[in-house]
């Protein structure tokens, strides 16, 4: 597996670029900065096949229809987040302010093409990625589990090295998050490698060891 990392976007989410040996894969969290991602994209070699969203918030998903487009790729999101997806324009105003959500033009919308469930299985070339529904950042939340030695979960906002995602935003619930990774993450083997929506990477073993939840 080849996975490259890419912050973007004025919160510096993780868009990640993962593919096979072969140049085939995903892009994921397509947060900002479009031009910069299909840039990465032509140096990474990539031949992209969906756009991946672990959620609907909009530092994950601003570029995902304009890269869509340009691919002519599907964008995969589960549906309890489609609420969020289909309202950008209402969530920058949120959190950036009205005159943000003016100035924001964006390409028109990408409907998703498939919508993503717990245990669907996600190609990412002659690779595959087994989704688990991960929600309390948002309903629909998601972490995507390959099975690289040691194993590899793209788990967006729910944790974090050294902290977990926000739940004072739209459909955030504390006790579902703290759920999803008690239940779902931190059964994974402690090698695991957890690949965060921000910031540094981690792994299982180092989470559950210092987590204080």
């Amino acid at each position: 597996m080849k996975l490259h990392r890419i912050p973007v976007g004025p919160f510096a989410t993780n868009c990640l670029l993962v593919g096979d040996e072969g140049g085939q894969g995903v892009v994921v969290d397509p947060g900002g900065d479009g031009e910069v991602i299909a840039d990465r994209v032509a140096a990474f070699r990539l031949q992209p096949t969906l756009i991946v969203l672990t959620h609907g918030h909009l530092d994950h998903c601003l570029e995902a229809s304009a890269l869509a487009s340009r691919y002519g790729v599907p964008v995969a999101i589960h549906p309890a987040d489609l609420p969020l997806y289909r309202n950008l324009p209402r969530q920058i105003a949120a959190l950036l302010g009205p005159a943000a959500a003016e100035a924001f033009r964006p390409d028109p919308l990408v409907e998703p093409g498939w919508l993503l469930n717990e245990g669907d299985r996600v190609p990412i070339g002659a690779l595959e990625a087994e989704v688990l529904h991960l929600p309390g950042h948002t309903p629909g939340g998601i972490g995507l589990l390959i099975r690289t030695e040691p194993p590899t979960l793209i788990c967006g906002d729910t944790i974090f090295r050294d902290g977990i995602g926000r739940t004072d935003l739209w459909g955030g619930d504390h006790e579902t998050l703290i759920a999803s990774i008690r239940n779902k993450v931190f059964t994974l083997p402690d090698d695991t490698r957890l690949v965060c929506g921000h910031g540094a990477e981690t792994t299982v073993g180092r989470e559950k060891a210092f987590f204080p939840y």
